[in-house]
């Protein structure tokens, strides 16, 4: 597989009022993986990387699409959105529901989860030079995270306007040799998609396995 793109979708929420249903869901972890899997990755990324720098800026652009931590942003919420990964084709691979907005933890899962799948060569993302270096550190304490780094980061190319001209040179998926015509934002025309039904009586809860 040529390029996987990954990006989360804040607007695909559920409210903690919204008990759903007592019936297990039918297809779990089929698409979104399971939140127990989820958490534990997420606990065993936390446990190897001390930081107190939990910014992620590029020139004077601040992003909040990426974190190494970060907090739930109200009671109210019980599930903040999902987090999808997509081949350069917008075909949907993998996602999972995430809790604590977008850290960084979250498209590693989903990163891990495709090379077990796919000989990936490209990652996209929109902050692809604050996640890489992130990666890198992480995978020196999990050395079974260091497949991952094999992978070639790519910065999608939209995205790439906001970061600073050196970081779009290095990053930006128009500058790496072998991607081709590959933009990185073919998960926002997914998520773009998602937002809408997302709106519609009965799709709120973003366990889709459920709502089906």
């Amino acid at each position: 597989m040529l390029a996987v793109c990954c990006d989360g979708n804040r607007k695909h929420y559920r409210f903690s009022k919204s008990k759903g249903t007592e019936e297990p869901p039918i297809y779990e972890g089929l698409f979104l993986a399971e939140d127990e899997e989820v958490a534990t990755f997420v606990d065993l990324v936390r446990g190897n990387m001390k930081s107190g720098n939990d910014r992620a800026v590029c020139g004077t652009a601040k992003f909040t699409a990426g974190r190494e931590m970060s907090k739930r942003s109200g009671a109210q919420i019980d599930e903040e959105g999902i987090q999808v990964a997509v081949c350069r084709h917008g075909f949907l691979l993998r996602g999972l529901n995430h809790f604590r907005g977008e850290i960084y933890a979250y498209p590693m899962f989903l990163q891990k989860e495709m090379s077990k799948k796919a000989n990936v060569d490209f990652f996209c993302m929109d902050v692809t030079c604050r996640y890489w270096p992130y990666l890198n550190k992480i995978a020196e304490g999990l050395p079974e995270l260091l497949p991952l780094t094999e992978m070639r980061p790519c910065l999608s190319v939209m995205h790439a306007k906001a970061h600073t001209a050196t970081c779009e040179v290095r990053w930006g998926g128009r500058s790496q040799d072998g991607a081709g015509n590959t933009v990185g934002e073919e998960v926002e025309q997914v998520n773009s998609f998602l937002s809408r039904a997302a709106l519609v009586p009965g799709r709120i809860n973003t366990h889709c396995d459920r709502a089906a």
